[in-house]
């Protein structure tokens, strides 16, 4: 064994002993660690999987945690995991982490300088809370966080950012039983936040949403800022150049009555 692999060893060896001590708090079956490729610990369902310089932990039965990469990590909490639950962490490209912690969470990095984490409590066997930085290998610089919020069956419960500079926030939104969840930045340097409130769909750019976003799939937006606060069944769309589209305290602002912002301008509640 070389000096590289060696050092990676006594480093494996610490981070499941500091992951046992962190399992033990709770109800934790299964901790599994991997680091620069040494993987030890696998039981109860949990898997961890790494490569040279990176790291992978997983707390909890039915944990899954896996960094591809320099310098990249991916972090599994799932401590009250039940027979049918699942937390997963991924983390692919340089220099980005990926933090999932609860029942049915996923956190996802895919490019470089990334940082996602999921934080909540998803569908058992369904639609998990979800943070994804990053779509593909050439994305930079993305943020997506995902906390304090619940995902029902059949709804998702999302945060995305993707493409380069961009950065989404979700916290403590719950998908509803008719419309999920859905917080994205896509394009180059935008942000999108949802705080709070059920059923709210929140964009700059449209990666991921056909229809309700009020923009064609695929449409990039480049500095634009979107966000919801405090409201319900809401859609709220911005498409820049300095284009700020919001809701604030109101409720079912969708469909022909989505508050849309394309181009230069402010747009918050329709008025």
């Amino acid at each position: 064994m070389n000096g590289h692999r060696l050092a990676g060893g006594v480093l494996l060896v610490a981070a499941a002993a500091g992951a046992a001590t962190l399992g033990s708090a709770g109800s934790a079956g299964a901790t599994c660690a991997s680091i620069s490729g040494i993987s030890a610990g696998s039981s109860g369902g949990s898997a961890c999987t790494s490569t040279p310089t990176s790291f992978a932990i997983g707390i909890g039965d039915n944990t899954f945690a896996s960094a591809k990469g320099l310098f990249t990590g991916a972090i599994a909490v799932g401590a009250n995991n039940g027979a049918t639950d699942a937390t997963t962490a991924s983390s692919t490209g340089a220099f980005s982490l990926a933090l999932a912690a609860g029942k049915n969470t996923l956190a996802e990095t895919n490019g470089n300088v990334s940082l996602a984490v999921a934080q909540g409590t998803g569908a058992a066997g369904n639609n998990p809370v979800s943070a994804f930085a990053g779509n593909s290998a050439g994305d930079n610089l993305n943020v997506a966080i995902n906390v304090g919020g619940k995902a029902a069956a059949n709804q998702v419960n999302w945060a995305i950012a993707a493409g380069q500079g961009n950065i989404v926030a979700s916290v403590g939104t719950d998908s509803g039983t008719t419309r999920g969840s859905l917080t994205q930045a896509y394009g180059t340097g935008n942000a999108a936040f949802n705080l709070g409130g059920v059923g709210n769909y929140v964009s700059a750019g449209n990666l991921v949403s056909p229809a309700e976003s009020g923009i064609p799939l695929g449409t990039k937006s480049t500095l634009g800022l979107a966000f919801q606060a405090l409201g319900n069944n809401n859609t709220v769309t911005a498409v820049g150049p300095f284009a700020v589209a919001g809701a604030i305290g109101t409720n079912n602002l969708n469909g022909a009555n989505r508050v849309l912002q394309s181009g230069p301008g402010v747009n918050i509640n329709n008025l």
